[in-house]
């Protein structure tokens, strides 16, 4: 990502837009039992519903974006809340994930095929990666939508396997 990329995310969580205000994506609290805290990555976390949720439920989150507007969102949410969640300004494609550092993985949204061998290799042995992406149905409705945010029949599988 570039110095455009960030400002571009800035101004869209500046005007609110993006994924909802603090909400926990439902993927993440519909599989609530497989949840045992631990620590967590949330990996472009936008305005941190996710971290938020997780931090709740007693981990200790770390929350990577892009975007300095949307954590300084969720970290005055999180103080209101009276959570701690440990926010990173970062480029996702330069971050370096700390291997064998988290219990869960927490990507929505976000295409990180490159960055998936790093993200995999950050879990601790047992540890679970949520992951939720746009697929070719997208295109059905959104048809000039990038394809570098579109993952393939069987492409995430391939991923983890490799």
């Amino acid at each position: 990502m570039s110095a455009s990329d960030r400002e571009r995310w800035d101004k869209k969580y500046a005007k609110g837009e993006g994924p909802a205000h603090f909400a926990p994506k439902a993927f993440l609290t519909n599989h609530r039992h497989l949840l045992t805290g631990g620590r967590a990555l949330d990996f472009a976390c936008g305005f941190g519903g996710n971290a938020l949720y997780l931090a709740e439920i007693g981990y200790q989150v770390d929350a990577v974006d892009i975007s300095i507007v949307a954590l300084r969102q969720a970290q005055a949410e999180a103080w209101r809340r009276r959570q701690t969640l440990h926010l990173i300004q970062a480029d996702l494609t330069r971050w370096w994930v700390p291997p064998r550092h988290y219990d869960l993985i927490v990507l929505f949204l976000y295409s990180a095929r490159d960055l998936m061998p790093q993200l995999l290799e950050g879990l601790r042995p047992g540890g679970l990666i949520f992951q939720v992406n746009r697929n070719l149905r997208t295109l059905e409705s959104r048809p000039t939508f990038n394809l570098d945010f579109v993952i393939g029949p069987g492409e995430l599988r391939r991923a983890a396997l490799a």
